[in-house]
């Protein structure tokens, strides 16, 4: 039986007929832990009460009577609260003592459970099923029996405030301007798609993993295995630079030489304080190739460079004292292989399963909370559109429940973690996949912030709590970073924010492209690794890698679309053939953000017959069509 028709039955008439004392009953419910008959218990001892007191007879359901029974409930709460820590109760820390804690250290007040421990696997997974089996449920989500109400000692027992009570910034994002409004347009000639998708007894889009990430133990590694891994890197980028350029040798840039050498390393910075600039750069060799020395970068010969700590460069140029080489040239890295498939498989996935209609997806990033409460408005406001475009795939991007939450941080908390996304989240997915079963397909990557995963470190597993998610059927969890394929096209997510760190690193002088997110993006698709930054940025918390994993988030192919989320400026732009999208974050403090909406349109048809005519017979896939994404895919980032 659900909440809402257990309140019906011990309220009576007068709520079943009244929906928005209903709407508030269930929030009562939620807030405070409580059975439908405890609450209509606990109404009626306040409601004689009140009468007693004040001789006011009013014993309907209103709005002014149910917000001072919330009241009173709160109040009752406080002092049994307050007679626990009279009694001898230990306090909570004080929210600076949270505001100081690393996330796993916040996490451990929700659970002392073992950390996670398990082997690494790279590998292909199918996903055209949802890997995580959901179990039927109705729209309502119930709650725990017993509370779970944390909070902070910094002040009195009765200044608590709810987090999910509205606020003032509640009613600023409820009064907003320009929402559903477009702020930037890639490829605005092509047009939107405005008829709701055909219905089809299944999913109309096949989803698959492109590398795969297990739970693995990530705080045993080794500086041995790191250094192996570092140097792997430089070898790995010599031999795919030898195969496309047969004739080069590379020498050590820290030998002296009488003539030009080439040479290929890791960039640096010789200091550990303040933004690395040209004087501080440096260039360290792998084991095999260069002894791991390192060298003096002189760039003062070149006209223009971009660089990055971390950036694995090939260089022409000469050391001609033993203590520094000269740069002349910075070669070009080969591209990554562009994605293709046959005429047929394009055909089947466009023609067939989508019927000639353009694919529509929708993708935001967290936080998807005001930082002032836990009421997921602007996540509410998302699905809004959601249920109004009624897209075929729905990309959430973490942080979900961020551990940087001045709620989380200070302990004033009204739920666990999972309760609030299975609350707030889940609830609402649940009710767009009910509405539209077999229609949209919900893709979910976490992030290093997010409370309700394990690891902390890159690359990190897929969400592993899936039933206390309660996920609904059609949700697939996927790693981070993430690569994977919707019908033919390949996609590449990192949730980090690395387009921060790249500015943060960024070391350039009059580079060849002046667009510097272009050019940073381009890092991403030129270092064949979603997180190519070496080191971090210290002051960033998505800083932390395990280099025995590294592998896991390299470029297997060239990506059509690379999805990029940060606290810079949104955009969506082609770089090299490439879509880049940065969608920015849904919520940004007090106030909405920015999401992408993405129309792919199919390649003509008429295209797709002549090009399999051409086909071997006998070889049906002997020729390959590249996707062209860039060509056909619109973007639109829009204010939530």
């Amino acid at each position: 039986m659900s909440q809402e028709i257990a309140l019906h039955q011990v309220f009576g008439p007068a709520l079943a007929n009244n929906p928005t004392a209903t709407r508030e009953c269930l929030n009562l419910l939620h807030i405070f832990h409580l059975e439908p008959e405890t609450l209509h218990s606990k109404w009626e001892a306040y409601i004689m009460n009140k009468t007693n007191a004040g001789g006011d007879e009013d014993e309907s359901l209103s709005s002014a009577n149910l917000e001072g029974f919330k009241s009173h409930l709160r109040r009752t709460l406080e002092q049994q609260a307050n007679m626990h820590l009279q009694q001898g109760y230990s306090a909570q820390p004080s929210s600076s003592t949270f505001a100081a804690t690393k996330k796993a250290t916040i996490k451990s007040r929700y659970n002392q459970g073992p950390s996670v421990s398990a082997t690494r696997m790279n590998y292909d997974i199918d996903m055209d099923r949802p890997n995580m089996p959901s179990p039927e449920r109705k729209t309502g989500v119930g709650m725990p029996a017993s509370p779970v109400r944390n909070r902070t000692t910094s002040g009195p027992v009765g200044s608590y405030s709810s987090p999910t009570e509205p606020t003032q910034s509640s009613m600023q994002f409820a009064q907003r301007k320009n929402t559903s409004e477009a702020e930037e347009t890639l490829n605005g000639n092509l047009t939107l798609r405005t008829e709701a998708p055909k219905v089809a007894a299944d999913y109309r889009n096949s989803v698959s993993l492109v590398v795969g990430v297990k739970p693995y133990r990530y705080m045993s590694e080794r500086i041995t295995e790191k250094g192996r891994a570092l140097d792997s890197m430089i070898d790995n980028f010599a031999e795919i630079y030898t195969k496309a350029y047969p004739n080069t040798e590379f020498g050590n840039p820290a030998y002296q030489y009488p003539a030009p050498v080439t040479v290929i390393g890791r960039i640096c910075a010789d200091t550990d304080e303040g933004k690395a600039n040209e004087q501080s750069l440096v260039l360290e060799t792998s084991r095999s190739l260069g002894y791991g020395d390192r060298v003096r970068l002189d760039v003062t010969e070149i006209q223009g460079f971009s660089f990055f700590p971390g950036q694995i460069v090939v260089l022409t140029g000469i050391n001609s004292n033993g203590h520094a080489f000269a740069v002349t040239t910075v070669h070009e890295m080969p591209a990554l292989p562009m994605a293709a498939a046959s005429p047929l498989e394009l055909e089947e996935f466009q023609y067939k399963k989508l019927g000639g209609q353009p694919l529509k997806m929708i993708t935001a990033a967290g936080p998807y909370t005001l930082n002032d409460n836990l009421l997921f408005e602007p996540f509410a406001a998302l699905m809004d559109r959601v249920n109004k475009e009624r897209p075929d795939v729905l990309l959430l991007i973490g942080p979900f429940i961020s551990s940087q939450h001045p709620a989380i941080l200070s302990g004033n908390v009204d739920m666990t973690p999972e309760e609030y996304f299975a609350t707030y989240i889940s609830s609402r997915l649940s009710q767009h996949q009910e509405r539209y079963p077999k229609e949209m397909q919900i893709l979910l990557v976490p992030s290093l912030q997010d409370i309700i995963h394990e690891t902390i470190v890159m690359p990190q597993p897929e969400f592993e709590q899936k039933r206390s998610l309660r996920l609904p059927a059609g949700t697939y969890c996927l790693p981070n970073p993430a690569q994977f394929t919707i019908n033919e096209m390949v996609f590449a997510v990192n949730s980090t924010d690395i387009l921060t760190h790249l500015s943060g690193g960024d070391i350039s002088r009059n580079p060849l492209r002046s667009d510097r997110m272009g050019r940073l993006s381009k890092s991403i698709i030129e270092q064949r690794n979603l997180h190519p930054v070496f080191p971090g940025l210290a002051s960033e918390l998505e800083s932390g890698i395990d280099y025995d994993q590294y592998d896991l988030m390299d470029l297997r192919v060239c990506p059509d679309i690379v999805i990029l989320p940060s606290r810079l400026r949104h955009f969506a732009k082609t770089v090299d053939n490439v879509i880049m999208i940065n969608p920015n974050q849904l919520c940004k403090g007090q106030t909405g953000g920015t999401f992408a909406v993405l129309t792919i349109h199919p390649i003509p048809r008429e295209e797709l017959e002549d090009a399999a005519m051409m086909m071997d017979e006998e070889d049906e896939q002997s020729m390959s069509t590249y996707h062209r994404v860039y060509d056909r895919c619109r973007v639109d980032l829009v204010r939530v």
